[in-house]
């Protein structure tokens, strides 16, 4: 998860990756090769360390914006549905949900329409769960 340490870690390397970029850019002509080379190596690892670091962080932001785009679609879904005394059922959908599994399980499955059973009644049955609602 991203938090405020993992953001001063990151803001924490991009500082030393400009300092270091900084050093070598006023960096005279009088400092050894090896000395110079030593600070791009730094400048390297830390920009290195940068990029794992906004990897991480746009990790945590994909999943966020996933899991609120679920969030946004369960509510809007739940906001359509309506339960008329017996089964739920939702705007524009024109067959309903299990009680049941809605309330227990908070899954939404249709009911299969069965127009007459040997008792002479029409009802919807829920195939998950096996409940019957006679109309």
């Amino acid at each position: 998860m991203t938090d405020i340490a993992t953001i001063s870690t990151l803001l924490s390397s991009v500082k030393t990756a400009t300092d270091i970029a900084k050093f070598v850019k006023d960096t005279d002509h009088s400092f050894e090769s090896a000395e110079i080379k030593l600070k791009m190596a730094e400048l390297v690892s830390a920009l290195a360390d940068v990029k794992i670091e906004l990897a991480d962080v746009q990790d945590e932001l994909r999943a966020r914006d996933e899991r609120i785009a679920q969030l946004e679609s369960d509510l809007s879904k739940k906001q359509q549905t309506r339960f008329d005394g017996k089964i739920y059922w939702i705007e524009g959908d024109e067959t309903p949900f299990c009680t049941v599994c809605l309330e227990k399980d908070s899954k939404y499955h249709h009911l299969t329409y069965i127009e007459a059973d040997s008792w002479g009644s029409r009802k919807w049955y829920c195939n998950v769960c096996e409940n019957q609602y006679y109309i």
